[in-house]
């Protein structure tokens, strides 16, 4: 996916913009909280349907204005695209080429990879967070990942709905009892691909996962000796080699032995929204046993292999986004990137607050834009 022009109006603290963009390398420079993030935002919503920092519609409405609108012209696959978003404080809405479209369509048709401080940390934090980054790696590599994760989510909502409803005395509890049974065949038959389709993409990325890490590693004997593997973990066993039948098992079977508790907190306890993912580092688990810089190459090196796997699969590499991620990193690993970046043809964006980071990319093909008070120059 190639992002070609953009204009927006009451986009965060941009009052109005409009701009082009280089097919290869953009630069958005500028000091902190003058507006580099929200562009590369901006951008982001067209490829995920949801922005990569946390709060409701209303913060990316400038001003307590109405609404926000965001226009961009894109191209994949030698196709032109002309992508709105309308954003309320209580909606968002798509189109493409003047048809409406759901986020679950822009997942499918447009792809991007997003580096970022927060992304960085995802080892030490919840298991949402690495929960995330595997559920980005499904719906990069097939749109059909993208139908099941998205119907997923619709029948949990309904259960979760129903067991919320019961412990608020809304439902009766014999009644309520009665429906989750009925559900069960339902949600198993989305919970089971789910799972399944997890592991499979993390067993397929091993190769590919630690290859990168020995690149983003080179500089240090001792971390590019070592392996990276993966456990995922649902109440606790590795399930990395089950089959898709002994996983719809074990569900089907924590679904009856957690039926009273889930009663009793109003929410499902069962299901791959409850699922971990442990990257061990040597064997060790990485979010006790590795220093801040050990865990950033794990994840970094999680990203460079999903950039990778797209091409494998797909014949193209996705957009990247890398959200002020190079003074995060060592001068090793910042270099091992810079050089990773120089060997992909994508179009990339890179926010910075070093005026002379693009001097470190011996590229003919980029631009500089420097952002200031939600204006660009």
């Amino acid at each position: 996916m190639i992002f070609k022009e953009i204009r927006l109006k009451n986009f965060r603290n941009f009052s109005e913009l409009s701009t082009k963009f280089s097919p290869r390398i953009n630069f958005l420079v500028g000091n902190n909280g003058q507006g580099k993030t929200n562009l590369l935002e901006a951008l982001y919503l067209f490829s995920s349907g949801d922005s990569f920092r946390y709060g409701d519609n209303s913060v990316l409405i400038k001003d307590q204005q109405q609404e926000s609108f965001i226009q961009v012209l894109a191209e994949s696959k030698n196709l032109q695209y002309d992508l709105k978003l309308v954003l309320q404080k209580s909606k968002k809405t798509f189109s493409s080429n003047e048809k409406k479209i759901s986020t679950a369509e822009l997942k499918k048709r447009f792809s991007s990879v997003l580096f970022s401080p927060e992304s960085l940390s995802s080892v030490k934090e919840a298991g949402d967070h690495r929960r995330d980054l595997v559920d980005e790696l499904l719906v990069s590599l097939s749109s059909i990942n993208a139908d099941l994760l998205w119907e997923y989510k619709k029948a949990l909502k309904t259960r979760n709905k129903l067991l919320k409803d019961s412990t608020e005395g809304a439902t009766p509890k014999n009644q309520t009892l009665a429906l989750l049974e009925s559900l069960v065949p339902s949600f198993l038959r989305l919970a089971s691909p789910l799972t399944y389709a997890r592991l499979q993409a993390l067993k397929a990325l091993l190769p590919e996962f630690n290859a990168a890490m020995r690149d983003i590693s080179r500089p240090s004997e001792t971390d590019s000796n070592v392996e990276i593997s993966v456990e995922y973990r649902a109440s606790g066993e590795n399930l990395m080699q089950k089959s898709i039948e002994e996983v719809h098992e074990m569900l089907h079977k924590r679904i009856i032995e957690l039926r009273d508790a889930e009663m009793a907190s109003g929410a499902s306890l069962v299901g791959p929204q409850k699922h971990d993912i442990i990257f061990l580092y040597g064997q060790k688990d990485s979010r006790f046993y590795c220093s801040q810089g050990q865990q950033r190459a794990i994840i970094l090196s999680f990203k460079m292999a999903q950039i990778v796997n797209h091409r494998r699969v797909h014949g193209f590499y996705p957009a990247l986004m890398l959200d002020d991620v190079l003074s995060e990193l060592d001068e090793g690993k910042r270099t091992a990137l810079i050089n990773f970046l120089h060997e992909i043809n994508t179009q990339i964006f890179i926010t910075t607050t070093d005026l002379n980071l693009p001097q470190s990319f011996a590229l003919e093909s980029f631009a500089v834009m420097e952002v200031k008070n939600g204006a660009l120059t």
